[in-house]
């Protein structure tokens, strides 16, 4: 009996042990991240900092400010968690999943974002990054900014450095058969996000670094004085033809990074979530975040303030999973107390 209770005692410290080995870090290049599961360990951290009645306040404060996108994340979350909303909130979100709220809502904000190049729902943001696709945002940009340029005034070197970019990566694209596509994805949805004000300074000064190495403005500068940027063809042709003086190198796996997170998580929430980055190694630990968590990303974060898979491994959110499995344990437990004593009567009779 002694042997089977130390047995016990042994699988049951086995997980935490391990656990307190990989937070500091003495498992590396042994223990891969995937290998350890994640969503056990968000369920835990979820089950710590919300509930089934905390997320249907937050629907409903969702739907309360117009915002679709956000309610519908909540209620994921709490798909996800196991957590039940109250039936009065379920009742307000499937009302806004009806057909005639959604091309009302969807519509008009999807052409004002095309038009405009800024967003601030789904719809919206979808239409920017699509004029932008289009290439019609960046030459729409280079105008703008271009003519500040030339005329000695105050200009964004980020907006108009990503719009150079983007014709160029668009140009890359068409030539390699869509192996600049992330770049190009990348391009737009930083645009937006500039225009958005969910770019922080930090990642903004860092960007803007890669963009004075892959644009030489002073030249940009004296192509752009050769034309007429109102005329939205000719300024096309010039940028193309300006486009193989760019450098792409430094600046490629940052757009790649943005373009695995838009393929994860959607053109809005990718917006959204740069606003949790400081520094390319957030962007990458938030793109892994979000292969793993998909839309419900931001939401997460939000209510944990955690912003890498990791995080959420700790032996804290391990024993809350055990805890949530007790019954399997006791059961097991019991039943080896259980079977030891039945062999002892047994031998007793004989």
């Amino acid at each position: 009996m002694k042997l089977f209770f130390n047995l016990v005692i042994f699988i049951l410290a086995l997980p935490v042990l391990f656990m307190l080995a990989y937070q500091n870090g003495l498992l590396e290049g042994v223990v891969s991240d995937d290998m350890v599961p994640i969503d056990p360990f968000v369920r835990a951290e979820l089950t710590q900092k919300t509930s089934g009645s905390d997320l249907s306040r937050r629907i409903d404060t969702a739907l309360d400010q117009g915002s679709y996108d956000d309610a519908v994340m909540y209620a994921d979350i709490a798909r996800y968690a196991g957590m039940e909303i109250e039936t009065g909130t379920a009742e307000r979100l499937k009302a806004e999943q009806g057909l005639t709220r959604s091309v009302a809502r969807n519509t008009g904000n999807f052409f004002e974002g095309f038009i405009t190049g800024e967003g601030s729902d789904t719809a919206s943001f979808a239409g920017a990054i699509t004029s932008d696709l289009t290439v019609i945002g960046d030459v729409r940009d280079i105008g703008t900014e271009g003519s500040k340029l030339v005329q000695g005034e105050d200009y964004s070197k980020f907006i108009l450095g990503l719009s150079v970019v983007g014709l160029a990566a668009t140009t890359a694209t068409i030539a390699s058969g869509g192996g600049a596509l992330p770049a190009r994805i990348g391009v737009s949805l930083l645009k937006v996000a500039k225009k958005a004000g969910t770019l922080t300074v930090e990642f903004t000064r860092d960007l803007t670094r890669l963009l004075n190495e892959a644009v030489n403005f002073e030249k940009l500068g004296g192509t752009l004085r050769t034309i007429d940027l109102t005329d939205s063809a000719a300024t096309r042709r010039a940028i193309t033809e300006y486009a193989g003086s760019i450098s792409m190198a430094r600046i490629t796996p940052t757009l790649s990074d943005i373009a695995a997170l838009e393929k994860s998580v959607g053109p809005a929430e990718s917006v959204r979530l740069l606003k949790y980055v400081n520094k390319s190694e957030d962007l990458t630990r938030i793109t892994r975040m979000s292969g793993k968590l998909g839309p419900k990303t931001r939401g997460i974060i939000e209510i944990t303030g955690k912003t890498s898979l990791r995080a959420f491994k700790n032996v804290a959110n391990l024993v809350l999973w055990a805890i949530g499995w007790g019954w399997w344990i006791l059961a097991t437990i019991g039943a080896g107390f259980v079977g030891t004593l039945g062999r002892r009567m047994r031998r007793a009779r004989a």
